[in-house]
């Protein structure tokens, strides 16, 4: 059987969705003694990601297409944010929660929409950062990562 593009790309999103697992499984265990810790979020978006790749492969393994029509994607956003989500796990502990987690909203927005209105969205970015510290820190109980530990 031979694999076109589309499925070829599943499984490299398979492949880095492993590779993103286990950067965050390093970050330490997902639950301590007091609660959540900062790696819970990473290792869930992580086993997430793996999940719906598997399903992505399966759904397309089990539907008859054209194995000569290759589907060229008209943007390159999913490697956009395959890199944004790299570059996020790597700052996330020595640049702490807040920077790399508005940048990493930030060029996620920018990703999937056009480049007008930047202040808009760059307080928006904020926000969603600022919403996910407060869920975190007062639900939860997890201390997130600042630069200056």
């Amino acid at each position: 059987m031979l694999l076109n593009r589309q499925l070829l790309f599943l499984f490299a999103m398979l492949a880095v969705s492993v590779g993103y697992l286990v950067s965050a499984l390093s970050l330490g265990a997902p639950v301590g003694e007091s609660g959540l810790t900062p790696s819970f979020f990473p290792i869930m978006v992580g086993v997430a990601a793996i999940i719906f790749s598997s399903i992505l492969i399966l759904q397309k393994l089990r539907t008859k297409s054209d194995e000569d029509q290759d589907e060229t994607p008209s943007s390159y956003t999913h490697i956009g944010v395959v890199v944004a989500v790299f570059v996020y796990i790597l700052a996330f502990r020595p640049v702490g929660y807040f920077i790399s987690s508005t940048v990493f909203v930030f060029a996620l927005i920018l990703l999937f929409s056009s480049f007008e209105k930047l202040l808009q969205k760059a307080l928006i970015s904020v926000a969603i950062v600022v919403i996910g510290y407060v869920m975190f820190q007062q639900l939860f109980g997890v201390r997130l990562p600042t630069p200056w530990e």
